[in-house]
């Protein structure tokens, strides 16, 4: 089973680690890849792995922004022409609020929910296409949850999903840093 033709997914995040890194797991809790931040000068770059390393997506954040935003691009380079789209953050808002769009700036997935407690769903067209919830695979591992996709969500779409998944466990992480820094 490939990276890219699973629909259910657990997330684990390595607990001991000075950047983002973790294990993408089948149901099984068999290894299909991997995702990690590299800390550059100018912000972090996400890249999710399948298990010969070859780096699937990759995930720019921009750091200079009066908004969270993050730029994805297929396979492991940012260049232009493979530019799948931006996932964004409201600037002003009670609760946060998250949404992907394409290059043309059309939004194709919103989210839902408590993003911070990661109990939320992405929805593709007022349709539910992932939910992700700590407690929907029963993890008691500290950095472990689980995703659940629509199986008719085709590969490049659920790829995309993981990415955005692994960017609002990245701004959750953030934001109880912040948190963190005013006490």
């Amino acid at each position: 089973m490939s990276l890219q033709k699973t629909r259910e997914f657990i997330l684990q995040e390595k607990m001991i680690s000075l950047t983002d890194k973790g294990k993408i797991m089948n149901l099984d809790k068999e290894v299909l890849g991997t995702f990690g931040g590299k800390v550059i000068q100018i912000g972090n770059t996400y890249r999710i792995r399948d298990l010969d390393d070859t780096p699937l997506l990759t995930i720019h954040e921009k750091v200079i922004s009066m908004r969270s935003a993050y730029t994805f691009y297929k396979g492991g380079e940012q260049d232009d022409d493979k530019l799948i789209g931006k996932m964004k953050k409201k600037i002003v808002s009670v609760k946060p609020k998250f949404w992907f769009e394409d290059p043309d700036e059309n939004k194709v997935f919103t989210m839902k929910g408590n993003i911070f407690a990661l109990k939320y769903k992405i929805l593709k067209d007022d349709k539910v296409v992932a939910e992700i919830h700590k407690k929907l695979f029963k993890s008691i591992i500290k950095g472990t949850y689980g995703i659940k996709m629509n199986p008719d969500l085709d590969d490049d779409s659920a790829m995309l999903v993981l990415g955005i998944v692994i960017m609002l466990h990245h701004e959750k992480e953030e934001d109880s840093k912040r948190s963190r820094r005013r006490f």
